[in-house]
């Protein structure tokens, strides 16, 4: 089950890592919005969401936070804080998943 959750944990950081290089191409073209890479723990998942570029910043605020398509929540390591037409926004509830994600978190903490 550890393995499990550590996999999750892995998978979201890949795509989230993936979503700061799109973010900051968007930022070099001005560009308000970026189709982004669906941040959920399903290593297949090539689902592709649009979101403007001040609510990504938003959610990057928290480093257990990610974006990802409506119904792509893995269960109970994580919930649903935040729901827009497009996408959702998820919170790691689970400690192994919560920790991983902090740890491999592209940008300084803020505290």
């Amino acid at each position: 089950m550890e393995r499990d959750r550590e996999r999750i944990a892995k998978t979201e950081a890949l795509f989230r890592n993936v979503n700061e290089g799109i973010k900051e191409a968007s930022d070099r073209f001005d560009s308000p919005t970026a189709e982004f890479v669906c941040e959920c723990g399903d290593p297949s998942c090539t689902e592709r969401i649009e979101v403007p570029l001040d609510e990504y910043e938003q959610v990057r605020e928290e480093p257990t936070h990610f974006v990802v398509q409506p119904g792509h929540v893995m269960g109970p390591v994580e919930t649903v804080v935040e729901r827009e037409r497009r996408y959702a926004v998820i919170e790691k509830l689970d400690r192994v998943v919560a920790r991983i994600a902090r740890q491999l978190n592209p940008r300084p903490d803020p505290t």
